[in-house]
């Protein structure tokens, strides 16, 4: 399902263009997964970086895109935009399973969550043996896009990393064992951070003045680059919610040299 490099950088880097924005703005929609400004249940699996409020290898990156997102605060009705705490700020390399899909399949089977961590743990030690001596992957910040419940900023592997990423995805969307379990590839990858959702999306909304406003703050980095990401640690995370990802210490993990 993901295309070659060249595929991803076409399509991600049309997601960002503020020639774009106008058109994603049109399909906005409010946020399912926060009421009145607090996150709801929303339990599930993925593979993420660790979140901000725990890494210590992008801390320069991260608080870069912390500035953004104070601009959007400041600037965006706060009805309208609900930023996330920074220290969730993370970066989703596979999709598992969420929200209802999730909950029916532990109901139709208990030792759902055992069986999940157990084969991506096998998934993990298998991927880990394909990496050689790779000592971080790079991704590089192309911009803020708009998606239908949230502003992201989106970024760009380079192209030696972007296929080990491929290979991961590769490795767990096309497990017999994982795809038994419910879990499908859903998404094309898209590398991004999500700074915050739509909270109220009205039919009076004023989306030349939204637009103008992001377009103000996109242009920040064309004149302050953001540092570039450094993926070195990885790992099967659980959340409770779209603010919360725990794990356990012996949870599948992956940290480059």
């Amino acid at each position: 399902m993901d295309g070659n490099y060249q595929n991803y950088i076409n399509r991600v880097v049309q997601m960002t263009l503020p020639s774009n924005h106008k058109q994603q703005l049109k399909n906005i929609q409010s946020s399912p997964k926060f009421i009145n400004g607090k996150p709801v249940e929303f339990p599930g699996y993925s593979v993420i970086t660790p979140p901000y409020g725990e890494e210590n290898y992008n801390q320069e990156f991260y608080q870069n895109l912390k500035l953004i997102e104070d601009q959007l605060i400041e600037k965006l009705d706060p009805n309208f935009f609900l930023g996330l705490p920074s220290e969730s700020f993370h970066l989703t390399l596979a999709d598992l399973i969420w929200e209802t899909t999730y909950i029916s399949a532990v109901k139709e089977n208990p030792d759902f969550d055992n069986l999940l961590i157990s084969e991506m743990s096998k998934i993990f030690k298998e991927y880990e043996f394909s990496l050689g001596d790779i000592q971080s992957l790079e991704l590089e910040v192309l911009g803020i896009s708009i998606f239908p419940r949230a502003i992201t900023v989106c970024l760009a592997p380079s192209e030696n990393s972007y296929e080990p990423i491929i290979k991961l995805r590769q490795l767990i969307y096309q497990n017999e064992q994982i795809m038994k379990l419910g879990i499908e590839q859903h998404y094309d990858f898209a590398a991004h951070v999500t700074l915050g959702y739509f909270h109220k999306v009205d039919e009076n909304i004023d989306l030349d003045k939204i637009e103008s406003i992001i377009k103000e703050i996109n242009d920040l980095w064309i004149e302050n680059p953001a540092p570039t990401f450094n993926l070195k640690q990885f790992e099967l995370r659980k959340f409770t919610d779209m603010i919360n990802y725990i794990r356990e210490p012996d949870w599948a993990t992956i940290k480059l040299n």
